[in-house]
């Protein structure tokens, strides 16, 4: 007959599980927040956006932790509102101006915000960036996509694949902004490119998609 385990041991076990439990409760979310037009564009809302600096900042509102492409960092450090009390982390192959409160992550940008992930603490919000948030996609590195849907049509310009978005939930702002909050559900097996490259309007894998520029009903547009 098998012997049983120690008392000892199952209790070690039982604490291991207990320390994982811990672990899993506290890591941090990585939070993409974007604006996005009535057409789905999620690229450069300054073209379209006829207050993109005001629109950014009501990204930052709420954020402890911000994480900024350098691109995006350069182009609205100065000026965007909320910076100046948050944590910002600059992701960047180029060093970047310094500002107070900012810090340049170094090294293998996955690998960083990976372990960035394990250690508690406020989740790290990707304020716009669109590249980086793109980046963070493909490697299942972002938990939650928050969109700012303006009754806009920008026309033309990179779109978000949304398709493995699902809702949770979904609030009006004023001037007829909606605020869209989905969780990020990844398949078991990563899209072939070529599939992606197919997808249609909604893939959001081709960098100068041509969309409709009608206006329509937002809800269920983006629903």
């Amino acid at each position: 007959m098998p012997s049983r385990p120690s008392c000892t041991a199952a209790a070690g076990r039982t604490d291991n599980l207990r320390a994982g439990v811990c672990i899993w409760l506290h890591m941090r979310n990585i939070v993409a927040r974007l604006c996005m037009s009535e057409d789905g564009i999620v690229e450069r809302p300054e073209q379209w956006l006829t207050e993109p600096r005001q629109a950014l900042g009501e990204l930052v509102a709420g954020a402890g932790t911000v994480l900024l492409g350098r691109k995006t960092f350069e182009r609205y450090a100065g000026t965007l509102a909320g910076l100046e009390h948050t944590r910002n982390l600059v992701i960047g192959s180029r060093p970047v101006v310094a500002r107070p409160g900012t810090e340049m992550l170094q090294g293998d940008t996955r690998r960083v915000l990976a372990a960035l992930k394990s250690v508690p603490g406020d989740d790290l919000h990707v304020i716009g960036s669109l590249s980086l948030v793109r980046s963070l996609l493909r490697w299942r590195l972002i938990d939650e996509v928050s969109l700012l849907i303006h009754p806009i049509a920008a026309g033309r310009g990179m779109l978000l694949d949304r398709r493995p978005l699902r809702l949770i939930s979904m609030c009006a702002r004023d001037g007829g902004v909606l605020e869209a909050n989905y969780r990020v559900r990844y398949a078991a097996t990563a899209v072939p490119s070529t599939a992606l490259v197919s997808a249609g309007r909604w893939g959001g894998t081709r960098s100068r998609d041509r969309v409709a520029s009608t206006a329509r009903p937002a809800v269920r547009t983006h629903a």
